[in-house]
């Protein structure tokens, strides 16, 4: 049975056929696209069919794409009221933007007294940019010392407990600190901050108290409604095992997502900081993700030949690192994982032929994870590597330029521009906030660019990234480096065609022709005349309307 799909307009980014109106789907895959439903007749006329004319009136586009966001954590996250500095619209509750210290303590004050329940109190999106200081004994005073509070900071990469929160971990003093590579450095027991690695002491009893594989469904399918709402067909967890075991990650996955009925795939990248939490050497590592390769392949929650690597520190946090001259505070930023560690994991699995990607965000991680593509294809040279980097937050002009000369991709988070803009030219200066998420530059020196929301960082909204990225406005209204803007056309391709191919996908996935899958998003309007307004109202999976 052939079915027909007609649009008012159809956005194929196929440069061969860049625009039709109809489109001809059997068993999941595209036949023909036609820019008449007459064209498609010589394959109507080998099988029965029925052309549907739901869409008659809208706007088809390529499923759209996230290729890096973290399915584990808004379905942990989402558990617990957020107040962050920019409003976020969740199947849990509408949480208003708070952008002002006072405002924080008083909402967070409001939440802690909303807590009717046994366990810690926790709350996600303080941003000390906006919210001012956070320390352990400020929370033993305003809201207390003896019920566990956490203060998750907005980044995910660092989180503040009070005294009542040591206790619950188990930690009195280094001693109880797990003994593995950098945690102890990574830890403020006074202040009761842990951040980067040191949230190795803080993972584990959260897993055991919130991760459970009933709440974690429950949140599951929360973040299955946010990504069907977006029109978003296939997403990429680019942190496989970033708060438990990659296995048994996986299978909570694939329990949940695995029926095609749930209207997207998922592509699952293990990560380095999960075996490093484990004490795992990178070949063992790659003996297990070779196993999880082999049971996933062809399936709709699938494990492929990527693995993730990390850098620097967070944006929100400022744990990135940045080349001379630095922080206006002086600061230095962090390291993730401890870069001989992390080039060790790459090697092994560069050498297995594995598409490496690396979380970056300042400027010197930049020089890092440069050094590190020319030191493995120095070491075993590979054509179409494709080696990406994931964020590429501050990098400089020369940087994009080598990284294009490497062979690099970007996968890029364009909203850390929307927010933080405005707040980081007094610790930065304005000049290097201008280049921040910068789109523009990487797309002049011919990088393959994505935009990505690596949810909870921003929420799972193509249609928000490609907003910002055109326009780079901040919460304030701001346009901060105009010079980096996308045009609207770059930024639809950076979340179908440009991001399949981040995903090694480009094959399957990304633009409306014969032979792909029928992934399509469905809009109100052209969003290449009417980005400020358009809006998703539906998706086509593997081609069935998804409900």
């Amino acid at each position: 049975m052939i079915t027909v799909y007609r649009a008012r307009l159809i956005h194929t980014l196929d440069n061969q056929l860049p625009t039709a109106t109809a489109v001809a789907v059997r068993d999941g895959r595209i036949l023909g696209v036609g820019t008449t439903v007459e064209e498609l007749q010589p394959w109507l006329d080998t099988d029965s069919h029925e052309v549907d004319e739901r869409y008659a009136d809208q706007v088809l586009v390529p499923g759209f794409i996230d290729p890096h966001l973290h399915p584990m954590l808004p379905a942990l996250l989402m558990q617990f009221p957020f107040i962050a500095p920019e409003r976020w619209q969740l199947p849990t509750g509408d949480f208003p933007g708070v952008t002002d210290p006072d405002g924080y303590w008083a909402a967070l004050t409001a939440a802690f007294a909303r807590h009717d329940s046994d366990d810690p109190f926790i709350t996600w999106g303080y941003s000390a940019w906006f919210h001012g200081p956070m320390a352990r004994a400020a929370l033993d005073e305003r809201l207390s010392a003896d019920h566990p509070v956490v203060v998750w900071d907005r980044s995910f990469h660092a989180v503040f407990v009070n005294s009542a929160g040591l206790k619950w971990l188990g930690i009195s003093g280094p001693a109880d600190l797990p003994d593995l590579p950098g945690v102890a450095e990574q830890v403020d027991l006074e202040k009761g901050h842990f951040f980067e690695g040191g949230l190795a002491a803080f993972f584990p009893k959260v897993q055991q108290v919130y991760g459970t594989a009933e709440r974690v469904s429950a949140g599951f399918q929360r973040f299955a409604e946010m990504v069907r709402a977006a029109g978003v067909t296939t997403v990429a967890d680019m942190a496989l095992g970033i708060l438990a075991a990659p296995e048994l990650e996986l299978a909570l996955q694939q329990q949940n997502f695995e029926d095609p009925a749930v209207g997207f795939r998922v592509v699952a990248v293990p990560n380095e900081t999960s075996f490093l939490q484990e004490g795992v050497d990178p070949e063992a590592a790659l003996g297990r993700v070779e196993s999880m390769v082999g049971q996933t392949q062809g399936r709709n929650v699938e494990v492929s030949r990527h693995f993730k690597l990390f850098a620097d520190g967070a944006f929100f946090s400022q744990g990135f690192r940045l080349c001379s001259p630095g922080y206006l505070d002086g600061h230095e930023g962090e390291w993730v994982a401890p870069p001989a560690m992390t080039t060790n994991f790459a090697h092994t699995f560069w050498d297995a032929g594995y598409q490496l990607h690396v979380h970056v965000n300042g400027d010197d991680g930049a020089r890092f994870c440069l050094d590190l593509a020319a030191e493995c294809f120095e070491r075993r040279p590979r054509l179409d590597h494709r080696f990406t980097l994931e964020h590429w937050g501050f990098a400089t002009e020369e940087q994009n330029r080598r990284a294009a000369a490497l062979g690099c991709q970007v996968s890029m988070q364009p909203n850390y521009t929307h927010v933080l803009g405005d707040v980081y030219r007094g610790s930065l200066g304005a000049d290097r906030v201008a280049r921040l998420s910068g789109a523009g530059t990487a797309v002049s020196h011919g990088l393959p660019l994505a935009l990505h929301s690596d949810c909870p960082m921003a929420p799972i909204d193509p249609i928000g990234l490609m907003r910002t990225a055109v326009t780079r406005r901040t919460l304030a209204g701001n346009v901060v480096g105009a010079g980096e803007c996308l045009t609207p056309e770059q930024a639809l391709r950076a979340v179908t065609i440009d991001a399949a191919w981040i995903l090694r996908m480009e094959g399957e996935l990304g633009s409306v022709r014969a032979g792909k899958r029928a992934d399509f998003t469905v809009l109100d309007q052209d969003p290449l005349q009417h980005l400020d307004t358009v809006s998703v109202v539906g998706s086509v999976f593997a081609g069935t309307p998804v409900a």
